[in-house]
C-alpha cells in the first residue's frame, strides 16, 4: 500500500495545473491542434480522454451503439486515472475533449485556464439510496458510525479533490469536525487492504470497489456524494474556450451523443452491465452487483454552485470560486 502525504499530493495536483499555465503562456493553451478535418461524409474526429473504468465504459458503450457516429463523430477514446491530470492534455490540444470530477475542473477555471464543461459526466443517485461512492470501515476495527471519525483518518484517492470536499461536508453533517480528520492519499484498489491493515480508519471508495470491499466485510457508513448532495454533480465533460468558438457543431454533436448515451444507459441498464463485463475486465457477477452513477448528459449548474462554496470552505482555495466561467458552456 502507497499513501502519499498530503503536502506531496498537494504540490503535485498545483504541479499538474502549473503545467497547463505555462502551456496557456506560452501560446499551446486552448487546443490550438483542434479536432481532426471532417473526413468522408463530414465525420469530425475528437481524442477524448475519461476517467477509466465505469466512466470510460459510458463513453465506449456510446460509441458501440453507435451513438456518436450517428452525429458524425469519431472518437478516439483514451482512458485514464481523471482528475487534474486531464487538464494539461486538454490546455496543449493533444485532446479535444477531457471528462474529469467537477472540482478539478473549477480548480482549473479558479486559476484563469480557458476551459469550459458542456456535458454532465457521473451524477450521484437521490437521497435514501444506495450510491456508486461510499465512505467504508473495516469490520472489528473500532469504527461502527460516521461519529467515529472524529479525528481519525481517512483515506481518499486525490487529495485537493472531490473526494475531500464529499467526505469532510458529509461527515460534517454528521457532527464530525471536518479539521479533525487526517486524509491520507491511496489508490482505490489499495483502499481495502489498507483498512485491513489498520492503517487507515475509513476509507472513501467508488464502485467496483465499494462492492468488493463490502463482500470482504468491510461496511458501509454513508454514501459521501449523496450525503453532500443528493443528485451531485461529480463528473463533466469539458473543452478549451478555443476549441468552443472553432469548431461549436462537434461541440453540438459531442452534447447529443452524451446525452443519447445517458437515455439509452437509464433504458437499458441490464444491456450495459453486459457491456462491463465483456468490455471493462469486469466480472458479470460483479458487474451485476455494483450500484451504478446516474448520467444525465446536462451539467447540473446549481450543483456545481455548491461544490464551488464547498471548495472555499474547506480550503481548497482561498478565494471564492466563480463557477460561471466553467458554466458558460454548460
Amino acid at each position: 500500500m502507497r499513501a502519499i502525504t498530503g503536502g506531496i499530493a498537494c504540490a503535485r495536483r498545483r504541479s499538474l495545473l502549473g503545467i497547463a499555465l505555462v502551456l496557456l503562456l506560452a501560446g499551446c493553451g486552448g487546443g490550438d491542434e483542434g479536432a481532426a478535418p471532417a473526413g468522408e461524409g463530414g465525420t469530425t474526429k475528437l481524442a477524448v480522454q475519461e476517467t477509466a473504468g465505469v466512466p470510460s465504459a459510458f463513453v465506449a458503450f456510446g460509441i458501440e451503439k453507435g451513438l456518436f457516429e450517428k452525429q458524425k463523430l469519431e472518437i478516439d477514446l483514451q482512458p485514464t486515472q481523471g482528475g487534474a491530470a486531464t487538464i494539461p492534455a486538454l490546455v496543449s490540444g493533444d485532446i479535444q475533449v477531457g471528462g474529469s470530477n467537477v472540482v478539478s475542473l473549477l480548480l482549473a477555471s479558479s486559476k484563469d485556464l480557458p476551459i469550459r464543461a458542456i456535458a454532465g459526466g457521473t451524477t450521484a443517485q437521490a437521497s435514501g439510496e444506495k450510491d456508486f461512492g461510499a465512505l467504508l470501515a473495516a469490520k472489528g476495527k473500532g469504527i461502527s458510525e460516521p461519529a467515529d471519525l472524529e479525528g481519525k483518518t481517512v483515506a481518499v484517492n486525490t487529495l485537493n479533490n472531490i473526494a475531500e470536499v464529499v467526505v469532510k461536508a458529509g461527515l460534517e453533517k454528521e457532527g464530525v469536525d471536518p479539521d479533525s480528520l487526517e486524509l491520507s492519499e491511496v489508490p482505490f484498489p489499495e483502499m481495502e487492504p489498507a483498512l485491513a491493515k489498520g492503517s487507515v480508519d475509513a476509507a472513501f471508495s467508488i464502485e467496483p470497489f465499494v462492492t468488493q470491499s463490502v463482500e470482504k466485510g468491510d461496511k458501509v457508513l454513508g454514501y459521501s456524494y449523496v450525503d453532500t448532495e443528493p443528485n451531485m454533480q461529480v463528473g463533466a465533460y469539458a473543452v478549451t474556450n478555443q476549441f468552443a468558438e472553432s469548431d461549436p457543431e462537434a461541440v453540438k454533436a459531442f452534447q447529443a451523443a452524451v446525452k443519447e448515451t445517458a437515455d439509452y444507459v437509464g433504458g437499458h441498464e441490464d444491456e450495459f452491465r453486459t457491456f462491463l463485463s465483456e468490455n471493462a475486465d469486469m466480472p458479470p457477477a460483479l458487474a451485476e452487483k455494483i450500484v451504478l452513477p446516474k448520467w444525465t448528459g446536462e451539467v447540473d449548474a446549481d450543483s456545481v454552485a455548491k461544490t464551488a462554496e464547498l471548495m472555499r470552505r474547506y480550503g481548497l482555495v482561498e478565494d471564492d470560486v466563480d463557477p460561471s466561467k466553467l458554466l458558460q458552456g454548460g
